[in-house]
């Protein structure tokens, strides 16, 4: 029998690499799988970033300098560096490449399995608000805020503004009062440490996830995939696919293919928008398919429905 490779990943910032702070959250989640870190803007000189600053309200990025120091950037010139450092990656025999940053939603072609993000957080959200949980959003950049109220979430989500390295003018104390009526709260971008969440969590009473933590857990769970062994997790963690064949298989007999294609995704936390752009379909048809599967099946809500799979998988 051969020994098991110990997987390699490369994670990528928007800004310039090392990112001890990110490291810090996301690092201790990959278990025995060896990192190399990347920034998109590695190979840009200060004088270039900073004629890449936003001249008005258009959607912008806020980063970190090899420094220490806190930029804001144009986000299309942060998208063209990405893209093409994840183009060079893709080619050089890693197991996972693991985007450690929000705000960016430009799709990514690869080879190599990769995690996204931005498709990360909006799976953790969209599967928090089908369970009619309020959810808030601290995030760093008022054109982030606004890209992310024309979601298809509505009135489920509650947003504020907080500064991180003294870049904005809201701070913490503030963001936090505005989200306060929220069940839980999500702090969208990898600049937000551990600590600062441990302090929202003490002033608001209320559970706070930072963006490391789940990009951190969502690339775990893929490395176990990849392993095809489940790794040391701190829960039992289930595909949607998975969670489907704990569903009795006569209720599952009068699924069409594609009902069955949106379900998986569906209990896998995807929001409408993503399964869609995943299928090839309109947002529109993704909605019909879903509520055609939920009727057949007798179910009211996605959780429930991972309710009745789990209940099936103890027996």
């Amino acid at each position: 029998m051969g020994t098991r490779r110990t997987p390699r990943i490369a994670v990528i910032t928007m800004g310039h690499a090392p990112r001890p702070d990110v490291m810090q959250e996301i690092g201790p989640l990959l278990g025995d799988a060896e990192y190399d870190e990347f920034g998109a803007l590695d190979n840009d000189p200060e004088s270039m970033i900073a004629s890449m600053a936003p001249s008005g309200d258009e959607l912008s990025y806020l980063t970190q300098l090899r420094d220490g120091r806190h930029v804001i950037v144009e986000a299309g010139f942060v998208t063209n560096r990405t893209e093409a450092l994840v183009a060079a990656l893709d080619g050089r025999n890693y197991d996972l490449l693991v985007l450690a940053m929000t705000g960016m939603r430009a799709r990514l072609a690869t080879r190599t399995p990769l995690i996204h993000g931005q498709d990360a957080l909006d799976a953790w959200i969209s599967a928090l608000v089908a369970s009619n949980s309020r959810i808030g959003i601290i995030f760093p950049l008022a054109s982030q805020q606004s890209a992310a109220s024309e979601s298809d979430y509505g009135t489920m989500l509650k947003s504020s503004l907080a500064t991180i390295g003294g870049s904005q003018s809201s701070d913490l104390t503030q963001a936090i009062d505005r989200v306060s009526g929220a069940d839980l709260i999500v702090m969208n971008s990898v600049g937000y440490t551990g600590g600062m969440a441990q302090q929202v969590a003490r002033t608001s009473g209320k559970p706070v996830v930072t963006a490391c933590r789940i990009i951190g857990s969502t690339a775990r769970l893929r490395l176990s995939e990849i392993a095809g062994k489940p790794l040391d997790l701190p829960t039992t963690t289930y595909t949607g696919t998975e969670l489907l064949r704990r569903l009795p298989q006569a209720a599952l007999a009068t699924l069409t293919r594609r009902e069955t294609e949106v379900l998986v995704q569906v209990l896998e936390g995807a929001a409408n928008k993503s399964i869609a752009r995943a299928l090839g379909i309109s947002h529109r048809t993704v909605e019909i398919h879903r509520a055609r599967a939920m009727l057949k099946l007798g179910a009211t809500s996605t959780p429930e429905l991972i309710r009745r799979a789990l209940r099936q998988s103890d027996r």
